[in-house]
Order: structure tokens, then C-alpha cells, then sequence
């Protein structure tokens, strides 16, 4: 018998030298419409908008978009996020409508869990849940006009550019990087998922606009969607993890917010926990990964939102109420499949993929 002799492995310093350099151009691809757009509010108005650094936030679901399904899925993206970006800022106007349109959300991505595209789909009403509940400030107003025209265009424009970004320049850097194909999920896990998210989004929603001084409201939001188990619901451990992992991101966005002095200086501490999260996200270690994105996405809405020094308190009890409403949501979950398998309903991911479902999506960037 022919005996197998597993490959070297590349040296420690190599693996973090190419860990850095990729992080450091997906932050780039963050941080230029964001120059972009800031340029252009300047000259075309005559007045460097801080709304304009909202682009770094479209830009992360098209980058995530491109990651898990191809070019296409991010251009769809983008399209969606130019749409969303003035459509949520009129809807939070009214707790109603802000809750029904982060429910039609999360519907859609409940459906693209089906194909396993959730974790894509997901980043839209993450990161336009800032526009729903606390769109940025624009001109020498200190009260936002959800009905503004030019307002909403620019806004359209802003989340158009940030989110094209991406997919326009990482198919081409990262055409050699070969990331694992989307993993479709069974049409009861889907269904779970779905109402959990759905539920929980909807109410949050509706709370935090109902009570205009939750302002950070968006990290509630946030928290639910990224940590919300799908398929191994029964498998608490990694949300009990990645649940202490935010709300060691929260203390810490609660330490760099209390003694910040510069939001310039706020906002490039939030570029360079960027690089370090997407270092971290490579490695083995996912726990210090949610522990960084959190001060990430909070110090890149530094210049938008006049309450930064505020942001810190309130991403801790976001993130432990956030935690706590997965949790149990979980729990519920794990006692629906075990009611399920009890039944003899429950259904393998082999059948699903061979009757009940479609092929699953091969995922390319290239």
C-alpha cells in the first residue's frame, strides 16, 4: 500500500504575511468609495458630506456577496443595497414600517438559506438596519428629514457606489483564492431559521424604533442575524462562544469610544481592527474574529453618527439582549428537532440535495 506524506506546511510568518496583505486590500476596498463618495458630496455640493463614509457599509455586504456567490450575486447585490439605502430611511419614519419592511428582509434571507446563500444575504439587513433606525445626518441639519429628495438620491448613490465596489474590483484580485462552495440546508432547518430571524429582527426593530434614544439600535439588529443558528441548532456551544466574543467587542467599543478625543482617530481604529478581524477570520480561531468586528463596525460610523461617544454603553446591552434572545430562540429550535426526530420527519442533508432541493451553487470568484 502506497503510503501518503502530507504536504509542508508554509511557514507561520509566510501564512500571516499573506493573511495581512489580504486583509489589507479587502479594508481598502471598505475605505476608497468612501473617498469616492466624500469627493464627490464636496464638489458637487460644495460641502464634504460625513454621510458619504456610509459607503464603507454597502461595501461590506457586496464584498461578502462576491465571496459566497460569484460576481453576479454581488451585482444583484449592489442593486438591492442602491434600492434599500433611501427606502429604509423613509420607512424608519414609522415603527410599522421599518418592522414590516426588516420582516420582508429576513424573509428573503431565510429563502436563501435553501442554497446556502444566507450568510451573504444576511449582511443587507445588517448593515442597512443603520439607515432604518439612524440614517447619518446631512448638511447643517441636526435632525434627519427621512423625506428630503436630494437626501434620499445621494443616499441611493452612496449605497450604489459601495456596494459595486467590490464586485467590480475583487473578482479580479481574488480570482486564484478558492473559497468552499455555498452549503444548502433542508427545508425544515430553512424554515426554523427563517421564523427565528423573522421574529426576532421584526420585534427588535419595532422596539428600537418605537424609542428614538436607542440609536444604536442597529447593533441589536446586527447581533441577532450574525449569531442566529442554522442546521446544527442542537450544537449550542459556538453561539454561547461567538456570544461572549461580542460582548468582549462591545467592552472594548465601550473603552475606545469613552476616551476618544478624534473621530478621525475613531474611524482609523476601526480600519485597522478591520485588517485584524479579516486576519482573524482566516484562522482557526473564529472567536477572535467576532470579537474584533464588533469595534470594527462601530468606529467606521464615526463621522455619520453625532452619538458616537454613546455607541459603547449602548452595544453592550445590545449585544446581551441580542445574545440572550438567540439563546432561547435556540433552545426552542433544538426542542422542535428533537419533537421532529421523535416523529421520524427529520430529513438528511443527503436527501435534501437529492430530491427536495437544488444542486448546490458551485461558488467561483474567479
Amino acid at each position: 500500500m502506497a503510503s501518503t506524506v502530507a504536504s509542508p506546511q508554509p511557514p507561520l510568518a509566510k501564512i500571516l504575511l499573506r493573511r495581512l496583505l489580504i486583509a489589507v486590500f479587502l479594508v481598502l476596498v471598505l475605505l476608497i468609495p468612501a473617498i469616492i463618495m466624500l469627493a464627490a458630496t464636496g464638489l458637487i455640493t460644495g460641502r464634504v458630506e460625513p454621510a458619504a463614509t456610509f459607503a464603507a457599509i454597502p461595501a461590506l455586504a457586496g464584498l461578502a456577496a462576491v465571496a459566497v456567490g460569484g460576481w453576479d450575486l454581488g451585482l444583484r447585490t449592489a442593486i438591492v443595497l442602491a434600492c434599500l439605502g433611501p427606502l429604509t430611511i423613509v420607512a424608519g419614519a414609522s415603527p410599522v414600517s421599518g418592522a414590516a419592511l426588516m420582516a420582508l428582509m429576513c424573509l428573503m434571507v431565510g429563502l436563501m438559506s435553501r442554497w446556502g446563500l444566507h450568510r451573504a444575504g444576511l449582511m443587507v439587513p445588517v448593515m442597512v438596519s443603520w439607515t432604518l433606525i439612524t440614517p447619518p445626518v446631512w448638511g447643517s441639519a441636526t435632525v434627519v428629514d427621512r423625506t428630503d429628495l436630494t437626501y434620499l438620491v445621494w443616499m441611493a448613490a452612496i449605497f450604489f457606489v459601495g456596494g459595486i465596489f467590490p464586485v467590480l474590483l475583487c473578482p479580479f484580485f481574488l480570482r486564484r483564492l478558492h473559497l468552499p462552495a455555498a452549503k444548502p440546508h433542508p427545508r425544515r432547518e430553512a424554515i426554523v431559521y427563517t421564523i427565528m430571524i423573522v421574529v426576532l429582527t421584526t420585534a427588535s426593530t419595532y422596539y428600537v424604533l418605537d424609542h428614538p434614544k436607542m440609536f444604536g439600535g442597529a447593533f441589536l439588529v446586527a447581533t441577532i442575524l450574525v449569531l442566529a443558528p442554522i442546521g446544527e441548532a442542537s450544537v449550542v456551544g459556538p453561539t454561547v462562544i461567538r456570544v461572549i466574543a461580542t460582548a468582549a467587542g462591545s467592552v472594548l467599543v465601550l473603552a475606545i469610544v469613552t476616551e476618544a478625543r478624534s473621530l478621525t482617530a475613531v474611524y482609523f481604529l476601526g480600519l485597522i481592527f478591520g485588517v485584524a478581524a479579516v486576519v482573524a477570520k482566516f484562522s482557526p480561531r473564529a472567536w477572535i474574529y467576532y470579537v474584533l468586528m464588533v469595534p470594527t463596525t462601530a468606529c467606521l460610523n464615526a463621522f455619520a453618527l453625532p452619538q458616537v461617544a454613546q455607541l459603547g454603553e449602548q452595544r453592550v446591552v445590545d449585544n446581551l439582549v441580542g445574545g440572550v434572545l438567540v439563546l432561547a430562540a435556540s433552545g426552542l429550535a433544538i426542542g422542535y428537532a428533537h419533537w421532529e426526530a421523535r416523529r421520524g420527519n427529520s430529513t438528511t442533508q443527503e436527501q435534501v440535495i437529492a430530491g427536495e432541493s437544488v444542486e448546490p451553487k458551485v461558488v467561483s470568484v474567479a
